[in-house]
């Protein structure tokens, strides 16, 4: 019987021509493993759940953990808040190109309530029609948000509607995200319109901009 010796030189040979097919095989695994994960788990109801995503910088994520564990405080009617981090690196042109593909899966799958960006990334995703106007929301909360906010915030044009609106809030001074280790100045938020849970990521929005105090509707009966 033919019996194959293996030695160091063998090894070695093997894994420098042959390691790109585990690394396939580890990704496969990765990818049947979340698949089935995913299937299998108990979903959270649409309307029980708010998805935040902070493109841009890295976020720590036990500082957004935190984060999240105080909006499910403030709101009971949560059982889940997920803030999910995009970092866009410029200077890691590998790492950014595949941040941006998943950006754009995101995206495409409409998944998310509530995206931060810097300025310019957030007009381009605008114009794609991922987001609602801010207008009403911004005169019925001005003094939430603040004359400083509201003297950088900018409407914007696109082609989904001929007349120009505020899509986002600027989120300078903003201390809610102060030890996340994302840096809000020249940062917008807006709400998609893809949401599945609006009332309740108006509600979570108005959260953030007011630095994580829960806002106390006035009783209007």
């Amino acid at each position: 019987m033919y019996r194959v010796r293996l030695n160091k030189e063998r090894l070695r040979n093997h894994i420098q021509y042959d390691w790109w097919k585990y690394v396939v095989c580890i990704i496969v695994t990765i990818a049947v493993w979340n698949l089935i994960t995913t299937v299998t788990r108990p979903q959270t109801p649409p309307d029980k759940k708010i998805e935040i995503f902070l493109v841009g910088n890295y976020v720590l994520e036990e500082s957004a953990m935190a984060i999240s564990d105080r909006i499910i405080e403030d709101f009971p009617n949560l059982w889940e808040v997920n803030i999910n981090n995009i970092a866009l690196d410029k200077e890691d042109p590998q790492l950014d190109y595949m941040s941006r593909q998943k950006l754009m899966v995101m995206l495409a799958s409409q998944t998310g309530d509530i995206y931060a960006f810097d300025k310019e990334e957030f007009a381009k995703i605008v114009e794609q029609g991922a987001f609602i106007p801010l207008d009403e929301f911004i005169e019925d909360n001005r003094s939430l948000i603040g004359d400083d906010r509201l003297e950088k915030a900018e409407r914007i044009d696109t082609e989904f509607d001929s007349e120009p609106h505020y899509y986002g809030i600027p989120m300078d001074g903003l201390e809610l995200f102060k030890n996340t280790g994302y840096d809000v100045s020249d940062k917008v938020i807006g709400m998609t319109i893809f949401s599945e849970n609006p009332s309740m990521a108006v509600e979570v929005l108005k959260w953030i901009l007011n630095d994580g105090e829960k806002v106390i509707e006035a009783d209007m009966n």
